[in-house]
């Protein structure tokens, strides 16, 4: 887990034994003014906003050392029940929990578009004219689909397609481990592991491809 998204839960499990008070539900204000008394450096200009639509009661914005980021938090009552990971201010926040489940057909829609976007990032890296530069981009690769992974993660699935998602996701982990083998042979030019790399990545790429078939996905790695 990421040290932001750590600290986040961290400060609303603190955050739901701190808050006392009866009757209502937390402000946006009050929402904002917890978190800065609970971690006053990295929440120093927090704020917050109503945003149902986003799957959060609130929507919170603040300033690190990445720039502006958004943090999504659902209250009950007078506590701070969930949080979401942070984000970059302009990217879209996991779905939080009063999203609804989708249907199959608007589940496929929204994770063939996170698919795309790294499918599109990828093709845009140069070709590479050396052995470094292949590694290089190979590691490139494994964060575009490492920050896909993430926004996929962060998509409510169907009701009656938990598994089948989950199996999707792993098999993504298993497109990355699979590069970073073929990168690792590659990197010592043992030829007998590259082989063997190769050979794992495209089984790998096969059963993602697979899992991604069975959701009714065009996403494709």
């Amino acid at each position: 887990m990421e040290p932001r998204r750590l600290a986040f839960v961290l400060v609303l499990g603190l955050a739901a034994l701190a808050v006392a008070g009866c009757g209502g539900r937390m402000s946006a204000s009050e929402v904002a003014n917890m978190q800065r008394k609970l971690n006053p450096t990295a929440f120093a200009d927090i704020s917050c906003a109503t945003d149902r639509s986003s799957g959060w009661d609130y929507v919170c914005t603040y300033t690190d050392t990445d720039g502006p980021r958004k943090i999504g938090v659902a209250v009950r009552g007078r506590h701070l029940a969930e949080g979401s990971g942070s984000v970059p201010v302009d990217d879209v926040l996991p779905d939080g929990p009063h999203i609804k489940a989708p249907t199959r057909e608007a589940y496929a829609s929204r994770v063939d578009g996170v698919c795309a976007e790294r499918a599109a990032s990828v093709r845009a890296l140069p070709s590479p004219k050396n052995r470094y530069e292949l590694l290089d981009i190979g590691e490139r690769v494994i964060s575009l689909e490492e920050l896909e992974q993430s926004r996929l993660a962060g998509i409510k699935p169907p009701d009656d397609e938990p598994a089948g998602v989950s199996v999707f996701l792993r098999s993504i982990d298993g497109v990355q481990r699979a590069i970073e083998s073929w990168r690792d042979a590659f990197s010592r030019r043992n030829a007998s592991d590259l082989l063997k790399a190769q050979s794992q990545l495209a089984s790998a790429r096969r059963a993602s491809n697979a899992a991604a078939h069975k959701l009714g996905l065009s996403c494709r790695h």
